[in-house]
């Protein structure tokens, strides 16, 4: 489940440099990009301009503190998760931010294998929840944890090929995907080159789905994101 989390853009709002720089390093290996705020002002700015999927914040914190600033957050988006970090003499400061619907929190000094084993259960938890989603356009968008393609307002439950086909285009961002790495991505599946031609088909045909293109000879890339 852990490895959902390589599609996500978390948001990590710290203010002490060697504890962001310390953090930021780690989250990188299991978020698809990391971006940096080192107040809460300065995080909302982020939001407005980049999309973001998951936020860690610390609780003191210059200009907008951790309760602050979630609680702006929370006036616009209901359904973000949210993770604080905090000294363990915060506690009492914490209980302040419950209402307003935290995904969890972590003290500090973090250790990797604690950071990771709570990694695990967020992922877990907000798999479980059907609330990660990639969007492709301004019509079509993928649930992650459900595997349901919405076209609008239309459902699609997506086959399991047909999902980890999806998948490959969601972790590449942007790169093109060589007919040999979808080959060994979906080797369970044995594919030809003739049997990924034909799923690019149904893609297309079945849930009109013009995202991805041919590139001759090398594989496909997925264009047209909005």
């Amino acid at each position: 489940m852990i490895n959902q989390l390589s599609t996500l853009n978390l948001l990590l709002v710290e203010d002490e440099p060697t504890v962001q720089q310390y953090l930021k390093e780690i989250l990188e290996y299991f978020f698809q990009h990391v971006y940096i705020a080192d107040n809460g002002l300065e995080a909302l700015h982020i939001m407005k301009t980049n999309p973001i999927h998951v936020i860690f914040s610390d609780y003191e914190m210059p200009k907008m503190n951790g309760y602050e600033f979630i609680k702006e957050v929370r006036s616009f988006n209901s359904k973000i998760p949210i993770t604080i970090i905090s000294n363990h003499d915060d506690k009492k400061k914490l209980q302040e931010c419950i209402p307003l619907g935290l995904s969890g929190y972590i003290f500090k000094p973090i250790t990797y294998n604690e950071l990771k084993k709570y990694l695990e259960q967020f992922s877990h938890d907000i798999i479980n929840a059907g609330i990660l989603e990639h969007i492709f356009s301004s019509t079509h968008k993928l649930n992650i944890s459900k595997s349901i393609l919405c076209e609008g307002e239309k459902k699609y439950y997506l086959t399991q090929l047909e999902y980890k086909f999806l998948m490959i285009f969601i972790v590449l961002d942007g790169k093109v995907a060589s007919f040999d790495l979808i080959n060994d991505t979906l080797l369970e599946f044995d594919l030809t080159e003739s049997a990924i031609k034909n799923l690019v088909y149904r893609l297309k045909t079945k849930y009109n789905f013009p995202y991805i293109k041919n590139i001759r000879e090398v594989g496909y890339i997925l264009v047209g994101n909005e």
